[in-house]
């Protein structure tokens, strides 16, 4: 594993929840304050969104897929996979599967699509209208205030 990174990430860390709380303490004192600190919410929100790529970046460099620091952690959180379907789909599950097209569609004809997917994936059904897109990674991170 590349420590090189692992101090700034944990800086890095340390920072995004500082100005979180800023960002936080600002909106709570902007109830009776004027527009002033709006553009500081701004200005504060444009340095997160700055030091959050820094971040991802110095993660990116490590090669791993998660980082734990005594500030918190970076990882990478997989998104769900999106089932991408049409109307023939459904038409598709009628023909071919018609006594277990109830399990696969909703009576108001919309997929259900934890089934039809681990249907798919066990090989039990084979569909020429539907195609997979796999799950993007989302860049996560969690300061924890120096507790692991």
């Amino acid at each position: 594993m590349d420590n090189s990174y692992e101090e700034e990430i944990e800086k890095l860390l340390k920072d995004t929840d500082d100005i979180d709380f800023t960002i936080r303490k600002l909106k709570f004192e902007n109830r009776g304050l004027t527009a002033t600190n709006d553009k500081e919410i701004d200005r504060l929100e444009k340095e997160m969104e700055n030091v959050v790529f820094k971040m991802k970046d110095a993660f990116i460099k490590t090669g791993n897929n998660k980082v734990q620091t005594k500030m918190g952690y970076t990882t990478w959180k997989v998104l769900k996979d999106k089932i991408i379907y049409t109307d023939k789909t459904i038409e598709e599950i009628q023909t071919k599967y018609p006594t277990e097209k109830d399990d696969y569609i909703k009576t108001s004809y919309t997929l259900q699509l934890n089934p039809l997917k681990k249907a798919i994936e066990d090989g039990s059904i084979v569909l020429k209208e539907m195609t997979r897109e796999t799950g993007k990674k989302k860049f996560v991170y969690k300061y924890t205030g120096g507790n692991k």
